[in-house]
């Protein structure tokens, strides 16, 4: 971005401002516009945010008149509603459309805006509009390869539709609202607790039924556990997994008692399970794996959810108990809420 900001900063820019509209369909898809040209109509082309593959995927914008007022920033009171204004015709309709120059390939406005879905102008109630704005210079033409770094382009602002505030005939005006300003929506977005992590163990990197991790929370502990495993009070189970032998449906008579260890490792997921009552002889069939069989086995490697069980897996090595605190822990809980005496 360092490269727009020192365009801009030249006495004369010699550039135009270009600014960029993503607003998302209610079926899903996203179209894209921009404010126009002064020399027509032709579109522009400018980078996706998001990486797809080992490029940026170049996005057609389509010129139409389209304009947002009202963008303010404050450090206090009432989040900002600017207003979205855009014309009232068929061409709002282009960017679903495959074509290059605004005009060729358009399909009828009727047949697009019911696919769609859109009827009326509160049909687009709750869409979201991604405002970003960069230089004409650094936009790109159809015949450009998608660049394989992201776009030159000044902060975006992302608002909601929240309510249609003028129509026309020849325009419709929409309030913007800040995503964290529609109702339901709170600051923080979870409970504040102060001695505890809310974060699901492992669970961004935790497997689902098909392997793939479902990344379902904060916390990065990895599957294997570097190779430390601790229970819920952190204390540890063991720092050499080798030594814990792994799960098997014959299991033999010594193996049944309570309290014996074994590990089960399923798509890279290791995990440390101690009985809990004599496993019964006929195990040999599998019915009691302590993945299926919780009434016969407890999981050990658990966390104890605690500042202390993240610092003895993040900033603890595999040979003794000295503790790094170089390294940040990924702690899910606000220990500067506490009360301290």
């Amino acid at each position: 971005m360092s490269d727009i900001i020192d365009t801009v900063q030249l006495q004369e820019t010699n550039d135009a401002l270009v600014v960029l509209f993503d607003i998302t369909l209610p079926s899903g898809t996203v179209a894209h516009f921009f404010d126009g040209l002064d020399d027509g109509s032709t579109n522009i082309y400018f980078p996706s945010k998001t990486i797809s593959g080992s490029s940026y995927e170049l996005q057609e914008y389509v010129a139409i008149p389209i304009q947002i007022t009202g963008i303010e920033s404050s450090s206090s009171g009432a989040s900002n509603r600017p207003t979205l204004g855009l014309a009232n015709i068929p061409i709002l309709a282009r960017s679903v459309a495959n074509n290059e120059d605004g005009t060729n390939d358009e399909e009828t406005i009727r047949d697009i805006l019911l696919s769609e879905g859109i009827n009326t102008a509160e049909d687009l109630l709750n869409s979201k509009v991604v405002v970003r704005s960069t230089l004409l210079s650094k936009t790109f033409s159809s015949s450009d390869s998608n660049p394989t770094s992201p776009g030159a382009e000044f902060p975006s602002k992302t608002y909601i539709i929240d309510r249609v505030a003028s129509e026309s005939n020849l325009i419709v005006e929409f309030e913007l609202a800040s995503p964290m300003d529609i109702e339901g929506v709170t600051l923080p977005g979870r409970i504040v607790v102060g001695r505890y992590c809310p974060w699901r163990y492992q669970g961004h990197y935790i497997p689902d039924a098909n392997g793939d991790a479902s990344k379902d929370g904060g916390c990065i502990w990895p599957i294997d556990s570097n190779g430390r495993f601790f229970d819920e009070k952190n204390n540890v189970i063991t720092k050499d997994i080798t030594t814990i032998p792994t799960y098997s449906s014959s299991i033999q008579n010594d193996e049944r008692a309570i309290g014996y260890k074994t590990k089960t490792v399923t798509n890279g997921h290791t995990q440390i399970w101690s009985s809990i009552r004599v496993v019964p002889a006929e195990a040999s069939n599998g019915q009691f794996n302590p993945i299926s069989a919780r009434a016969y086995w407890k999981r050990l490697d658990v966390c104890g959810k605690t500042l202390t069980s993240c610092k003895v897996r993040f900033q603890g090595n595999n040979t003794n108990n000295n503790l790094n605190t170089r390294y940040t822990l990924p702690f899910g809980g606000f220990p500067g809420s506490k009360q301290f005496r």
